[in-house]
């Protein structure tokens, strides 16, 4: 299957990860030359090897230049491999150091100090080795990534295939890319956090296997650690009369400096300034030491904890104010972080050269500011000089990042100083940023009044703000733009509009808007480039659907002129479905919604672990946060009795548990439980709770009873142009004709009838008819029957229009139905069965589950197609469909002969439509009404995911945005339009009674349409 992702401008991400990690910038594969020389020796094939002449003929060429890009790409492996293992190196010996200070702590056996600065420090020290050691294993991943890709383009480039056979021989067997190493760290160090904390809190829990260092112990002795509790304690409360005592004590002892240096340092975090005055003037601390682990002195302390006396004493004891800690930050880093201005002026005066220095993650002091929104920080900083435009393409540009963070007073404070605007690493403007980010359109304004253009297009997609806003749901800043002057017919590189993204997001009031302004109202555009775009149904994300790449020439320079083999439609009947075995879908929402972490600093980097410990189910890992392809998970099971599902948290590379919940069976195999909601607390090895998780499942059981025999009953089936289950171009189906609509939902006590609502009148009273028994509906003359006392249809009519107006407004047993009507009359069973907003907002509930309300349906399908069989040898068509996703997937799941539409309602809510008649202004604003509607590109992602025939989506969408009409059956998928909530207005003029009443012409692309004759029309199947 083509997988735009492949595609997805993997420079820019390589770019993108060498800002996020600066101080591993240099040492990235150079991607962009090794793709520029692959086209270069695909333009140029005459480049000679070395120490020959110049190749004569094409073999030889081609051999010269594999030689060339092999000679490179080896170079640049070898530099991905030596800067490894120099990290590799210092984070084993980082780990050593905080092993052995952690065994220091502890055998001074003051298990009350878990508030001390010392076990802070080293706590701190923990998390920030996982933080780098997360960043070294990013880095040998996008390496790898990169190795890969650039194989595969020269694969593809010189018709060759080295890409396995080299990744096996020559990759694989480096060093930096066997993960044992890492995950061998990153145990090690969860480990001894683990260890560290259960021990601070008294609780004597090993989680280390190996013998505690005994010599340490004895080297310490508690003696002394004792006393250097005490000292703190003391010197917390200011006791100045104790810490003088102690001085006095233990002042000529040969290491009271070193002792008293530490204490002192330990106490800048809680003791009054009496006490610290005390430590400096004893003359026994040393003023210029620095922390072994965190390598910070006391100026870093000083800024941090706010201790401006320690800040003036160090100062004018010449204290180095340029000295780095483990993070990279000097003191003005952290005055800034922590909003300090007393102190960032302090420090400016005292060391202007520390203005623009940067730390390990590229943040100047100014960045810090910006960041964490400290004004007069900024204010300060800018008035002192600092630098606000990037020197290099790895900085990161304070403007933008003001923008990002949507900071009016700070971005318009950079903007009096000029500052330039130029696109991030994302190829981003401060334009794109806000359009993107910001609830209002003050900055988007106060940018436009510096300069900034608002139609610049982004140097990723090539889009305008106005693209960034419609796709993310900015409506304020969306109409801005539109008032002032930006083009809502401006196209990207995909020849696609803002509203095609608003509309696959499914954001109603900016398409709205777009529609108003834009100077067409029947779309009737369709681009050169839409066939190639073809959203998987892995990665449904607008901005990630990318055209083809012309493919290069033969390595020869000489492009293959035969012609392709001719594509054949492979045809697949039916679809997967349960036999005996339940299944089980667990959805989160994407972001950090689904997994919450109370302290998030704790947990940097992570992998979730489902799995069932009852089951013998793969596990399955996602990556937190959850991306937008892996937000689904499904398991087939044998037992729902017994079956529970383990959430198990892991450092990304790691395999030591930091945290865990489990879903028990009760959860699953309730009767009510078919769909639901849940949240779970996660806790850690010590049974703590550090989180929650929280996700959405739906439970379909097999079909109760006795399910048509393949081998008798006839399935349907879909020609595509593609081998892949979820892409390719629907060429053919068993879908033709015409398709009468049955609008069919369940009584109270379960009988399948036909209505077309879900409330039914009565002495002008509006009756839920889901909670009224069928006996109850027919005492009091609300249901009808289409057979007279013998059991015979009461209309003999092969018509299908007159079957319509008989069956109109009418309750009715589906049964009675089933018997009644002729068998080449087909049927569409749309299915009414409240979603959890219609439940809400329209006060609807269904008192059956929706297993057993798809059962019954199935029942009396099953059941008339049995009886079809038997008595004619005939059968009948039928396509179910219905807004509801739940129902729709119990449905599909539970059978493989019928097809199966999910319906997309977007823009027309309850009978009122975006755009207004063709050619007039729009009749409503999208928040005249009740919402039911999700966007297009999650229908088309429930539908792949869940192997639906297609969709149907309301025709005036399909109109305004033609351009969806061939994403949706590139997807592989079967199109319906649906102009049954249109007006009269552009229908053809036939008679009432004719079944061509109410027909246009079919839309150009789609495979059905549905009119408001309740009639549903397939266009002629062809198969190729």
């Amino acid at each position: 299957m083509y997988d735009p992702v492949c595609l997805l401008k993997f420079g820019k991400q390589i770019q993108r990860q060498q800002l996020d990690i600066p101080e591993y910038a240099a040492s990235f594969l150079n991607y962009k030359a090794l793709k520029k020389l692959i086209k270069q020796l695909s333009a140029t094939p005459t480049i000679a090897a070395q120490g020959g002449s110049s190749p004569l003929d094409t073999q030889a060429a081609l051999r010269a230049n594999k030689e060339v890009f092999f000679f490179r790409l080896e170079r640049e492996i070898e530099k991905v491999n030596v800067f490894y293992l120099q990290k590799e190196a210092e984070f084993s010996l980082r780990l050593k150091t905080l092993l052995d200070k952690k065994r220091v702590i502890q055998a001074r056996g003051a298990a009350n100090s878990r508030s001390s600065a010392s076990f802070a420090t080293l706590v701190e020290g923990f998390q920030q080795f996982d933080n780098d050691l997360n960043k070294l294993q990013q880095f040998v991943e996008v390496n790898e990534t990169a190795i890969s890709k650039i194989l595969k383009k020269w694969d593809k480039t010189s018709k060759s295939r080295t890409k396995e056979i080299y990744l096996q021989r020559a990759v694989e067997l480096q060093p930096c890319f066997n993960r044992d190493v890492l995950r061998d760290l990153a145990d090690r160090a969860t480990t001894a956090r683990l260890d560290l904390e259960a021990w601070a809190e008294g609780e004597n829990i090993q989680y280390d296997a190996k013998p505690a260092d005994r010599t340490i112990g004895q080297r310490v002795g508690t003696e002394d650690s004792d006393i250097d509790l005490q000292i703190l304690q003391a010197s917390a409360a200011g006791n100045i009369a104790a810490i003088r005592e102690w001085i006095a004590r233990l002042g000529s002892a040969p290491n009271a400096g070193e002792r008293f240096t530490r204490i002192f340092l330990a106490t800048i975090s809680e003791a009054p300034d009496e006490s610290l005055h005390m430590f400096l003037s004893s003359g026994l601390v040393d003023i210029h030491a620095e922390d072994d682990i965190n390598e910070r002195n006391c100026l870093h302390e000083a800024t941090i904890y706010g201790k401006d006396s320690v800040l003036d004493y160090g100062l004018s004891h010449g204290v180095d104010l340029t000295r780095l800690d483990v993070y990279g930050r000097v003191p003005l880093h952290y005055a800034c972080l922590r909003g300090r201005l007393a102190m960032v002026e302090k420090l400016l005066a005292s060391g202007p050269n520390t203005i623009d220095m940067k730390d390990h993650d590229n943040f100047t002091p100014l960045i810090h500011s910006i960041v964490r929104h400290r004004i007069e920080c900024v204010r300060l900083l800018l008035a002192s000089n600092a630098g606000i435009d990037p020197q290099s393409e790895a900085d990161h540009i304070p403007l933008n990042l003001a923008c990002q963070h949507e900071s009016m007073e700070v971005a318009a404070m950079l903007l009096e100083r000029n500052a330039k605007l130029l696109p991030d690493a994302e190829g981003l403007f401060p334009q794109h940023l806000v359009a993107r980010s910001s609830q209002k359109p003050d900055l988007l304004l106060l940018l436009r009044q510096h300069g900034a253009d608002l139609n610049q297009r982004d140097k990723l997609y090539q889009w305008t703000p106005l693209f960034h806003a419609a796709s993310e749901g900015r409506v304020e800043c969306l109409r801005a733009l539109l008032e002032n002057g930006a083009d809502p017919e401006a196209l990207d590189e995909k020849g696609l509009t803002a509203m095609y993204y608003a509309t696959w997001e499914g954001h109603l009031e900016c398409m709205d808007l777009l529609w108003e302004r834009s100077s067409y109202r029947r779309a009737e555009r369709r681009t050169s480039r839409i066939g190639a775009v073809v959203p998987p149904h892995n990665q449904m994300n607008a901005m990630e659907i990318t055209p083809e790449e012309p493919m290069a020439a033969e390595g020869d320079g000489i492009p293959d002129l035969s012609l392709p083999p001719p594509i054949i439609p492979l045809r697949r009947y039916g679809h997967n479905f349960l036999d005996n075995k339940t299944f089980i879908a667990i959805n989160f929402e994407p972001g950090s919604k689904a997994i919450h972490f109370f302290n998030e600093a704790r947990y940097p980097a992570a992998r979730l672990t489902i799995s069932s410990k009852t089951s013998d189910l793969i596990p399955r890992n996602l990556m937190l946060p959850i991306q937008e392809d892996s937000r689904s998970v499904y398991f087939q099971v044998e037992n729902l009795s017994t079956f529970a599902v383990d959430f198990e948290i892991f450092p990304t590379f790691g395999s030591k548990v930091i945290a865990k919940s489990v879903a028990l069976p009760d959860l699953f195999r309730a009767i009510e439980s078919s769909s639901g909601t849940c949240c779970l607390p996660l806790f850690d090895p010590r049974l703590r709770s550090v989180g929650q998780i929280q996700f959405s499942f739906q439970v379909i059981k097999p079909y109760k009873g006795t399910p048509l025999e393949i081998t008798q009953f006839a399935t349907y089936w879909k020609a595509t142009s593609a081998l892949d289950d979820h892409s390719g171009l629907v060429t053919g189906s068993s879908l033709s004709g015409d398709y009468l609509r049955l609008t069919v939902q369940l009584t109270r006590d379960g009988i399948p009838v036909i209505y077309p609502s879900y409330f039914i009148t009565y002495n002008n009273l509006d009756v839920s008819l889901c909670q009224l028994r069928f006996d109850v509906l027919a005492n009091l003359g609300l249901a009808t029957s289409l057979l007279d006392n013998n059991g015979r249809s009461s209309l003999d009519s092969d018509d299908i229009m007159q079957w319509r107006n008989r069956l109109s407004g009418s309750v009715i047993a589906l049964r009675d139905v089933l018997l009644a009507m002729p068998a080449h009359i087909n049927l569409n069973l749309h299915i009414l069965y409240p979603t959890s907003s219609e439940d809400i907002g329209l006060g609807v509930y269904s008192n059956i589950d929706i297993n057993t309300f798809a059962d019954r349906i199935l029942t009396e399908v099953f059941d008339d197609a049995r009886r079809l069989k038997a008595a004619h040898d005939q059968s009948r068509s039928i396509a179910f469909s219905s807004f509801n996703v739940n129902i729709c997937t119990a449905l599909n799941w539970k059978q493989p002969n019928f097809p199966v539409l999910l319906c997309n309602d977007l823009g027309t809510l309850h009978g009122t439509q975006l755009g207004g008649q063709h050619g007039s202004g729009p009749t409503t604003s999208f928040k005249a009404s009740f919402e039911r509607a999700t966007s297009i590109k999650e229908a088309a992602r429930l539908a792949q995911m869940n192997n639906f025939m297609g969709l149907t989506c309301p025709s005036r969408i399909l109109q305004m945005v033609p351009a969806l009409t061939e994403t949706l059956k590139q997807a592989g998928l079967v199109l319906v339009s649906d102009a049954s909530t249109d007006d009269g207005g552009a229908q053809s003029q036939q008679a009432p009674g004719s079944t061509t009443a109410g027909w246009a012409m079919m839309p150009d692309g789609v495979n059905g349409i549905m009119k408001d004759n309740g009639i549903l029309r397939f266009n002629e199947t062809v198969d190729m």
